[in-house]
């Protein structure tokens, strides 16, 4: 049998079946994004459908979520990102880089690139298979809108990417270790006056938000603000923290 790992077709989205969202998760995740003043929501449906089968389908053999049914999926994937979906519409225009950090399933990248065609993404992951599952996710993208996907860590951007490096405008970064170590990745990638956007879990504040703010300080950042933000009524209150590069280093 071959390993699914190392097949390339395993990779291809049209290896898998399409999925439908269920009305009910696709109605209240409708209501979500109106509430946060998201517009074209019913016209982005077929293409995260086709997101969301692809995940699904390598999920299978490749750890990429353990969030799998369709409710989970719109929520704790789609909208969580786009919970910045405005600020990152407000920081950047048109044809400005913007990277999203250890990308892993495509998470936050993905939406934002749906609702933002005209900027440029860039999906980075560190690991070969999960950068080959990006690349291929976004052959689903409709022509000719520009985003690629690519393999490094972000503080070697100079040596695999010299064009990236210090020429984004914000990078985006979701689940992707401590808040503190992703400076020196951001510092690398970022151009003078560009955002780093993290979206971070309940517990920040108490478990990183006094050596994050060392950090910022250190490595030359601005921390801007740190915006409570919950999903759903019942949740509890996630943080997106905002932060600018200032000029040095």
């Amino acid at each position: 049998m071959t390993d699914q790992k190392h097949d390339p077709d395993a990779f291809r989205p049209d290896h898998y079946p399409l999925l439908s969202f269920p009305e009910p998760a696709w109605q209240w995740f409708r209501q979500a994004c109106q509430d946060l003043e998201i517009d074209s929501i019913d016209a982005k449906r077929p293409l995260l459908e086709r997101f969301y089968s692809h995940l699904l389908g390598v999920n299978a053999w490749l750890n990429l979520t353990r969030l799998t049914s369709a409710a989970e999926y719109l929520k704790f994937h789609v909208l969580d990102a786009l919970t910045v979906l405005n600020l990152v519409q407000e920081l950047s225009a048109p044809g400005d880089i913007i990277l999203d950090l250890g990308s892993g399933g495509g998470y936050p990248g993905l939406p934002l690139l749906t609702w933002l065609p005209d900027r440029h993404f860039v999906l980075l992951d560190s690991r070969r298979n999960k950068a080959t599952f990006l690349q291929q996710t976004l052959t689903l993208l409709p022509a000719p809108q520009k985003a690629e996907a690519d393999c490094f860590r972000g503080r070697e951007v100079g040596a695999y990417r010299p064009d990236l490096h210090q020429n984004c405008s914000i990078v985006t970064a979701r689940a992707v270790g401590k808040a503190a170590e992703l400076l020196l990745d951001a510092g690398a990638l970022l151009r003078t006056g560009g955002y780093l956007i993290l979206l971070k879990g309940p517990n920040f504040i108490t478990d990183e938000g006094e050596e994050f703010d060392q950090a910022c300080q250190k490595l030359n950042f601005e921390l801007q603000d740190i915006h409570p933000i919950a999903l759903d009524e019942n949740d509890p209150d996630r943080y997106v923290v905002v932060c600018k590069r200032k000029a040095g280093r």
